[in-house]
């Protein structure tokens, strides 16, 4: 449980950070210092990582911490917290360092290394060709509600558009940006098949089209002023898991989760634990007796209904 618990939904540089404060499954070291617990080290994690911190100051307040992807600054904040979830730290293999200071100037620090996977799609490096999508990978399934968009395009390009399903989604011309740029950006495309289409015209004139089908899966969405939701899984349990916070349990703990709002009768259902089947049932429910060892896991839970259209909900969990 958590001793005090409040929401920060803050933009620094540009990244988006949720701050959870003062968590007790983290126990401060016992000695003077900063210890972080998870992700735990050497783990695969979904994106996005929660890490989890807890200090032992001597009771001094901490007041300023920054958090470090290798020698690059990502986030600052002015507390301590004791969940960070960090949207800054994207796919890949990342060395995590954490300097805390105290209202006395004293540094504490902490360390880890982990691996993100998911929807954390970062920038999309140029390649040889004129146009370079890095996502959606081709045949790809994604999140209905933000299918993440991430494409670079070769110097000297003058302009771009991109459709999807033959609808304009965005063009050079509405970035603010040099057309040479890269592009992220998000889509809403409802569950099944959808194709993507970009074309860039270069220097010479001379016009490039890529195209790329992708499909899309139901995640629950609410809309926070009507309450009206898009069909998904709802997670019963663990209780706090999510898409974007990981949840803490033991060593042997529940998964329960069930499709709502599904336009169809639901099949099948299946729950992963870091990739490797536990359970299956015909739906529209799922029941898992889970146990596994203590350090960061990461749970997906899939279901299809009768129309061949897949739901999918998925988030980490931190085991001690």
């Amino acid at each position: 449980m958590l001793n005090r618990v409040f929401h920060l939904v803050l933009c620094l540089a540009g990244v988006a950070v949720l701050a959870v404060a003062a968590h007790a499954e983290c126990a401060a070291p016992t000695q003077s210092g900063l210890i972080m617990c998870f992700p735990s080290k050497g783990s695969t994690v979904l994106y996005p990582a929660t890490i989890e911190l807890a200090a032992n100051s001597g009771g001094v307040a901490i007041t300023h911490l920054s958090v470090y992807d290798g020698n690059v600054k990502v986030d600052s904040l002015d507390f301590l917290p004791g969940k960070l979830v960090d949207f800054a730290i994207k796919n890949g293999f990342h060395s995590i360092t954490v300097n805390a200071w105290d209202a006395n100037g004293k540094l504490y620090q902490a360390k880890s290394s982990f691996t993100v996977t998911g929807f954390g799609v970062g920038v999309c490096a140029r390649g040889g060709s004129t146009i370079t999508l890095c996502s959606p990978s081709a045949g790809s399934y994604q999140p209905e509600t933000g299918v993440p968009i991430s494409a670079a395009f070769a110097v000297g390009v003058k302009r771009w558009t991109v459709t999807l399903d033959g609808k304009a989604l965005i063009s050079s011309a509405q970035t603010g940006q040099p057309a040479s740029a890269p592009l992220q950006t998000g889509a809403f495309a409802p569950a099944g098949s959808h194709t993507l289409v970009i074309s860039a015209v270069n220097a010479q004139g001379v016009t490039s089209t890529l195209t790329r089908r992708f499909y899309t899966f139901y995640n629950l969405d609410c809309n926070p002023k009507t309450g009206a939701c898009r069909p998904g899984i709802t997670v019963v349990s663990p209780s706090g898991m999510g898409e974007s916070l990981a949840a803490d349990v033991g060593t042997s703990f529940r998964v329960q989760a069930e499709v709502t709002g599904n336009p169809k009768p639901i099949t099948k259902m299946i729950v992963y634990l870091n990739g490797v089947k536990v359970q299956q049932s015909a739906g529209p429910g799922i029941t898992a007796e889970v146990n596994t060892t203590k350090g960061s896991h990461f749970i997906v839970i899939l279901a299809w209904d009768t129309a061949g259209k897949l739901y999918e909900t998925y988030g980490n969990v931190n085991v001690n």
